[in-house]
């Protein structure tokens, strides 16, 4: 066998090992059904933006519009200088359950110009009147019985931080197709790895964790620098502080509905900017699983490059890797396509896996420059 051939061979058995794990984490983990009960905590939604005037209504209304009692329960929108009339529409609501802040009055002329959504975090935290804090943003939408099903979940377990499923919606277009189907993925992921007891991602579009617990851990300290990471950082900093502290709210009640990006530029800059804080990540377990699924996606593109040379069978590397990835992402993904009800984008999977080692490759490659553009902000 060629030495390439060995590479391929070894790198995926590694690779399917490293699926089977999420499958298995995600198998493991059980549809979470609860009772309702009269016992409910107090629970402050707090949701930052900035420039969403076209989807902040249909989020406060949907925020506002829970099946919780209305006593137990408030919305605190942070506007974060925004550029557009989301403030002004934000301000119209009348709801007594409605509490909205501008950041400039508390930051002055100084963060215009600088991603402030930690801080808008928390100084919704700061004016929070809940025991509980729930994070979403401000382009998400949400069924009535989210806040149920994210609370009860919270209450009836001994985690410090839960997050909960979130999905790409509308999607009608080839890239919104493609987004919804790697949202689910890392969805999985993320459910899959806190089953298993190593927690690698969180979505601050929904995450639920106690005001006593953000205090403890001191919020964002250490990381107010990073741009990004205020889900995910903060997850890290509670997992290190207590045992068995994270968890996954594995029930489609509790899910929260995102726009898809509407552009490939505004997409490879969503990624940019997930990808970039990667380097920051404290566990070293966490960064290596990030690390290996790169490499496997680049060796995968090494080998395709490798078809052209004049050697015998020189697509057998790349069959055995890219077959190996196909094979073992097809039995993950089919089971988060019937947790999220999408099986019709079972019949496109085939086809987004060529796309999806691409992306993967490219992202990586960009997000090394640590820079882009993200909400009218240039972020360096």
């Amino acid at each position: 066998m060629s030495p390439l051939l060995i590479i391929a061979i070894a790198l995926s058995a590694l690779y399917l090992f490293l699926v089977l794990y999420f499958c298995i984490g995600w198998w493991r983990m059980k549809k979470q059904e609860y009772a309702e009960t009269n016992d409910l905590p107090f629970v402050s939604i707090i949701i930052p933006v900035r420039n969403e005037s076209e989807n902040i209504q249909a989020c406060l209304k949907a925020a506002l519009a829970q099946q919780y009692p209305k006593n137990r329960f408030e919305v605190i929108l942070i506007d974060d200088y925004s550029t557009d009339p989301t403030l002004r529409l934000a301000r119209e609501f009348t709801d007594s359950n409605l509490l909205v802040l501008d950041l400039m009055q508390y930051l002055g002329s100084f963060g215009e110009y600088v991603p402030n959504k930690k801080k808008a975090i928390a100084l919704g935290v700061k004016n929070a009147k809940g025991d509980l804090i729930l994070t979403t943003d401000g382009d998400c939408v949400m069924e009535d019985k989210w806040l149920m099903t994210m609370a009860q979940f919270y209450i009836n377990n001994n985690y410090k931080l839960v997050t909960g499923p979130v999905m790409i919606k509308p999607a009608k277009s080839p890239l919104a197709w493609f987004q919804q189907l790697d949202v689910m993925n890392m969805l999985g992921i993320t459910g899959a790895t806190i089953q298993n007891g190593l927690p690698t991602m969180c979505n601050g579009a929904n995450l639920m964790y106690a005001k006593e617990v953000f205090h403890v851990v001191e919020g964002f300290k250490g990381n107010h620098e990073v741009p990004t990471g205020d889900d995910i950082f903060l997850m890290q900093k509670i997992n290190a502080a207590y045992d068995n502290a994270i968890g996954f709210v594995k029930n489609f009640d509790a899910c929260v509905f995102t726009q898809p990006e509407p552009t490939f530029g505004e997409f490879v800059a969503q990624r940019v900017r997930w990808v970039s804080k990667s380097s920051r990540f404290s566990d070293i377990k966490v960064v290596s699983i990030l690390y290996f699924a790169y490499l496997f996606n680049l060796f995968i593109v090494l080998t395709a490059l490798a078809c052209f040379q004049p050697i015998e069978m020189p697509w057998l590397p790349l069959a055995v890797a890219g077959g190996t990835k196909l094979f073992i992402d097809l039995v993950f993904d089919i089971s988060l396509l019937v947790f999220f009800r999408k099986w019709l984008l079972f019949l496109l999977l085939p086809i987004t896996e060529v796309f999806h080692i691409l992306y993967v490759v490219v992202i990586g490659v960009l997000s090394l420059t640590g820079k882009y553009r993200w909400k009218d902000r240039l972020v360096e």
